[in-house]
C-alpha cells in the first residue's frame, strides 16, 4: 500500500556548497547590474577576492541570451503581442519592491495588495520586484502547525456515503485498466481543487522574483507564470510541488498516475528568463515513491513545464535534480494554435539523474546548448525490474525543431547513448559536438540506427539568425556548469548591506516651522545604526503614503524626508518600513497631532453705520489661512469670496453692503479651507433713523 497521505515534517533543505571564486563563470553573459555603490564599511568587510553582492532584482537579460532576449511578434493563443528583451520588474517603483519571508507575503506581493486574489496576481501588470528570503512553505500555518493531505481530504464528503474522502478508499475502489469515475472521482477532484487554493500561485507580468543568498527556498508549492509577459525568476530553490490527490489514467501508456503541479510552469506567457535556480523533489524523490497498480505513485508533474503557447523563454544555469518527467515544452499534439510558438533556449543547465524530458518538445524551435546531463547511482536505484528509470533526454515531438550543440553527457551505461534522443512524432533534430563519457558521439546517428522513423538533421532554423551567442568548448562544459549552475551561486543581495536594514527613527516638524499644527509638515526618517536600506515606505495609519529609493551611505547615517500636506485636525500614526534584499525593519510609531488645520477664528468689524454705507470686514490675525470667506446677514448668505494665502501676514476680506434700513442686524462669517470651516464670532449692527 502507498505511503500515508499526510505530508511528513519538512527537513531543513540540503544544499551543495560551491566555490564562490567560480561564481564569475555562472555570471557570464548577464547584463550589467543596476546597483547602488558599496559603502566603505561593506567594502572593507568583503573577503579578498570574493565576488561582490549584486542586486539581482535590478538586473535584466543580456543581449543575445537566448530567445528571451529577442524582440518581435509572438502569438500566444493566436493573439499578437510585441515582445521585447526581458526586463522583469527591474523598473519597479520603490512602492512596488517587496521582501517575502513567508508564503502569504509572497502571495500579497504578487497580487499587489494584502489578501489579494489569484486573479489579482495573474493580471497584475505593475512592475514589481519580490525578494525571497528563507523558506516559503504553504503547508506551514501561522501558529507553527502544518496542514496535511488528510486535513484537506477531511473537508470533502463523498456523495452518497456521507464519509470523508480518502485516497486509500479511492485506490481500493479502482485498479489497473479501470478509469476512476463516480462519487469517489468527483470527491478526489474537489479535494484537488482545495489543495490548489493552498499551494498554487500565479505570477503575472513585469515581475522579477529573486531569491537572496543561498537559502531562498519555496517548498511544497507550484508557481505558475500565466497569461503574462516579461518575467524573471532567479536564484531560487523550488522543491516538491507535491500533489496529495494524483489521478489514475488507465489509458496513459498502459496506465499512469498523473499529478497536477509543476515546481514552475509557464502558461500562455512570453519573454520569460529562468536563471540560476535549483529544482528538485525535496522530501519525495523518485526513488521514494510507492508502486500502486503496478506503476509509481507519482506525486509530481514536471520540474519546469513550458506550455499552452508560451514563447520566448530562456532557461540558463539551472540545476534540475532527481526527477522523472522533468521538462516538457508544449502540452498537446492537438493544440495546433501553438504552431510558431514554444521558442525556447536552454543553456548551461545541469540535469542530474532525470528520467526523461530534458526537454521533450512540441511545435517549438528549441536551442539546447552547453548543458550537462549526468547520471549517478541514483539513476540505477530509481530503476526496478521491468522499469528503466532513464528513458531519454531530447524528445522530438510533433512539428518540433531542436538544435542541440556542444552538450556534455555522462551515462551510467554507455550503451544507452542511443537513447539520448527519442522520437515523439517529430521529423527533425540537429545534434552536434555531443560529448558522451568524454568522447564525441554522433547521438543522432545512434538513435536513427534503430529508429522506425529516423530524424533528419536538416532543421528549419538557425539560432544564430535569432540571437548572437558564444559556445563554451564542449570539453569545458561539465566543469563550468558544475561550478556555476543552480541557486546560491550568485552573490546576491546588495553591495551596500549584508543583512536586513536597521530600524529608522522618525521625527516631525509639525508646529515648528510656522508655530501652527496646521496639517502641513515634514516627517524625517534617520537610520543612525545598522545595515543600509535600499527602499523605505512610510505608512500613515496603516496606509502607504510615500516610498523612496535610498542610496547606501555607510558609515554615515541614512536620512530621508516625506512632505505631508492637507491633513485635517486629528492624530496620525506613522510607521516606516525599511527594506533591502535581505529583509525589512519597522520603525517605532510616531504620532503627529494636528490642531490648527482649519482656519482660525476671524474677527468681524463693521464701519459706515452712521454714514449709511455699511462695510463688514473680516480679519484673520493669527492661525491657518482660509481659502474661502462667506458672509451671512441674519443667517442669509450675502457675500462669498475666494481668499489668497497671506502667511505670515493677516488675511482680510471686506464686504460693502451700502445703506441698510433702520434696525438691528447680526452678521457672521465662515472661513474655510480644505481641512474644514470655522465660524467667526457674530457682530451686531444697529442702524438708526
Amino acid at each position: 500500500m502507498r505511503t500515508p497521505s499526510p505530508l511528513p515534517e519538512r527537513a531543513a533543505p540540503s544544499r551543495s556548497r560551491r566555490p564562490r571564486a567560480l561564481a564569475v563563470v555562472a555570471a557570464a553573459g548577464l547584463a550589467a547590474a543596476l546597483v547602488l555603490p558599496a559603502s566603505p564599511a561593506t567594502a572593507a568587510a568583503a573577503a579578498p577576492g570574493a565576488a561582490p553582492s549584486v542586486d539581482l532584482g535590478r538586473e535584466v537579460i543580456a543581449p543575445g541570451d537566448g530567445w528571451a532576449s529577442w524582440s518581435g511578434d509572438t502569438y500566444p493563443e493566436r493573439a499578437q503581442r510585441l515582445a521585447a528583451p526581458t526586463t522583469g520588474g527591474s523598473s519597479a517603483s520603490p512602492a512596488d519592491v517587496y521582501v517575502a519571508g513567508t508564503w502569504q507575503e509572497l502571495r500579497d506581493a504578487l497580487a499587489g495588495r494584502a489578501g489579494g486574489s489569484q486573479n489579482d496576481a495573474r493580471y497584475n501588470t505593475v512592475p514589481r520586484i519580490v525578494y525571497v528570503t528563507g523558506t516559503l512553505d504553504p503547508w506551514l500555518r501561522a501558529d507553527g502547525t502544518r496542514t496535511t493531505c488528510d486535513d484537506i481530504a477531511a473537508q470533502i464528503t463523498v456523495a452518497g456515503s456521507g464519509a470523508p474522502f480518502s485516497m486509500d478508499d479511492y485506490i481500493a475502489a479502482f485498479g489497473p485498466g479501470v478509469d476512476p469515475s463516480g462519487p469517489l472521482e468527483a470527491a478526489r477532484a474537489e479535494a484537488a481543487a482545495l489543495q490548489a487554493r493552498l499551494t498554487l500561485q500565479h505570477v503575472g507580468s513585469n515581475v522579477t522574483l529573486v531569491g537572496v543568498g543561498d537559502d531562498a527556498h519555496v517548498v511544497g508549492a507550484s508557481l505558475r507564470i500565466r497569461d503574462a509577459s516579461n518575467v524573471i525568476v532567479r536564484n531560487l530553490t523550488l522543491s516538491d510541488a507535491y500533489d496529495c490527490f494524483p489521478q489514475w489514467d488507465a489509458n496513459d501508456a498502459g496506465g499512469n498516475w498523473n499529478s497536477a503541479y509543476d515546481n514552475l510552469s509557464v502558461w500562455t506567457s512570453t519573454s520569460v528568463w529562468i536563471d540560476h535556480n535549483t529544482f528538485d523533489d525535496g522530501d519525495h524523490p523518485a526513488a521514494s515513491l510507492d508502486t500502486v497498480y503496478g506503476r509509481p505513485f507519482e506525486v509530481h508533474d514536471g520540474l519546469v513545464d513550458i506550455t499552452h503557447g508560451s514563447d520566448l523563454v530562456t532557461m540558463s544555469w539551472n540545476w534540475l535534480q532527481h526527477h522523472d518527467k522533468t521538462d516538457i515544452i508544449g502540452s498537446s499534439d492537438s493544440r495546433l494554435q501553438d504552431r510558431g510558438q514554444h521558442r525556447v533556449t536552454q543553456h548551461h543547465n545541469r540535469w542530474t539523474d532525470i528520467g526523461q524530458r530534458g526537454p521533450r518538445v512540441r511545435f517549438g524551435d528549441v536551442h539546447v546548448y552547453n548543458n550537462l546531463y549526468e547520471q549517478t547511482d541514483a539513476t540505477t536505484q530509481a530503476s526496478s525490474d521491468g522499469y528503466d528509470f532513464f528513458q531519454y533526454y531530447w524528445g522530438a515531438g510533433r512539428e518540433s525543431s531542436i538544435v542541440a550543440e556542444s552538450n556534455a553527457v555522462e551515462l551510467i551505461d554507455p550503451a544507452s547513448a542511443s537513447r539520448i534522443i527519442a522520437g515523439w512524432g517529430g521529423t527533425e533534430l540537429s545534434a552536434t559536438d555531443t560529448l558522451v563519457n568524454g568522447e564525441i558521439v554522433d547521438v543522432l546517428a545512434a538513435y536513427n540506427a534503430g529508429a522506425a522513423a529516423p530524424l533528419s538533421p536538416a532543421v528549419r532554423w538557425d539560432p544564430a539568425d535569432a540571437y548572437a551567442y558564444t559556445l563554451t568548448p564542449v570539453g569545458d562544459v561539465a566543469e563550468a556548469v558544475r561550478a556555476g549552475a543552480g541557486a546560491g551561486v550568485l552573490a546576491s543581495g546588495t553591495p551596500g548591506a549584508t543583512g536586513a536594514p536597521g530600524a529608522f527613527t522618525l521625527s516631525h516638524d509639525n508646529g515648528w516651522d510656522t508655530g501652527l499644527r496646521d496639517g502641513d509638515y515634514r516627517v524625517t526618517a534617520d537610520l543612525w545604526w545598522g545595515q543600509n536600506a535600499t527602499v523605505v515606505k512610510l505608512y500613515e495609519d496603516g496606509t502607504l503614503v510615500g516610498a523612496q529609493s535610498m542610496a547606501g551611505v555607510s558609515p554615515a547615517a541614512q536620512r530621508t524626508t516625506f512632505d505631508i500636506a492637507g491633513r485635517t485636525n486629528g492624530a496620525y500614526a506613522y510607521e516606516l518600513v525599511a527594506l533591502n534584499p535581505h529583509g525589512e525593519s519597522r520603525s517605532r510609531k510616531l504620532t503627529v497631532t494636528v490642531t490648527d488645520a482649519a482656519p482660525a477664528v476671524a474677527v468681524l468689524s463693521a464701519s459706515g453705520v452712521r454714514t449709511g454705507d455699511v462695510t463688514i470686514t473680516a480679519n484673520l490675525w493669527w492661525g491657518t489661512n482660509a481659502s474661502e470667506y462667506v458672509l451671512f446677514q441674519d443667517g442669509v448668505e450675502v457675500d462669498r469670496q475666494a481668499l489668497t494665502s497671506a502667511t505670515p501676514g493677516a488675511q482680510r476680506a471686506t464686504t460693502s453692503l451700502g445703506a441698510l434700513s433702520p434696525g438691528t442686524y447680526e452678521f457672521t462669517a465662515v472661513l474655510s479651507n480644505a481641512a474644514g470651516s470655522t465660524a467667526a464670532r457674530p457682530v451686531a449692527v444697529t442702524v438708526r433713523d
